[in-house]
């Protein structure tokens, strides 16, 4: 595990944003009337994806010395698990599913995730020592990397995470970009040049500079902060 940290830490840029939750959380409301049992991380998966969905120049993968530009877009979401690195979950075509599909495929994905973080945990401290030196099982994982599709099984083609705070950041990821969302809390901000009362979210976005630079991340941001604040569309 500490050899895939000494692997994947790409140069990186950071940019941050506020997000206005007020719409977001209505729209919680009221898919949880209708049954769905959905999060602020669901709904963040989704504005993630058709952020990308908008703006498709903006959805690519470095893997090696190419750039590649998947067709399908592939939220890879951290979940908790029992190491430092988290176990992560992967939802397909994340821009043409619901929030409910959304939120039933995490659901059932997370457990099995957890499972094979645990195979693959069991299986490096039995067989570890067959590679006993640091700079060869760094030299497997470089190798490993350069398959755009080898990162994409594992992580999706952008990545997200949630922390319990307030922000996270991360020089640490396989994709593009880790994406992370803090709590949402309520602050005064100004509405309408008033000051007002609102649910609000901070979003971290880490990002490989060899993928974008700083106007192109920040359009990303941006777009997510669009998706997030107006009303959801559930169909």
């Amino acid at each position: 595990m500490l050899d895939g940290l000494a692997v994947l830490r790409p140069p990186f840029s950071v940019l941050q944003v506020s997000v206005d939750m007020t719409r977001a959380l209505q729209s919680l409301d009221i898919l949880r009337r209708e049954g769905v049992q959905a999060t602020t991380t669901h709904l963040l998966v989704l504005a993630t994806a058709r952020a990308f969905a908008v703006n498709p120049d903006l959805h690519q993968l470095v893997a090696g010395r190419k750039r590649h530009r998947p067709a399908r877009i592939d939220i890879g979401l951290s979940v908790t698990g029992d190491a430092f690195i988290t176990p992560v979950v992967v939802i397909e075509g994340a821009d043409a599913k619901t929030v409910g599909e959304i939120a039933a495929e995490v659901a059932q994905q997370v457990p099995q995730a957890r499972a094979r973080d645990q195979r693959m945990r069991q299986f490096l401290k039995r067989w570890g020592w067959l590679v006993p030196l640091g700079f060869l099982r760094r030299a497997v994982l470089r190798s490993l990397y350069t398959s755009a599709e080898f990162r994409r099984k594992g992580a999706g083609t952008f990545q997200i995470s949630t922390v319990p705070g307030d922000w996270g950041l991360s020089s640490t990821f396989a994709t593009s970009g880790l994406l992370v969302a803090g709590q949402v809390w309520s602050r005064v901000v100004a509405v309408d040049g008033q000051p007002a009362v609102r649910p609000t979210m901070t979003l971290t976005l880490s990002c490989d500079h060899g993928s974008w630079d700083g106007r192109a991340a920040g359009r990303l941001l941006a777009a997510v902060k669009r998706e997030l604040e107006r009303e959801l569309k559930r169909d």
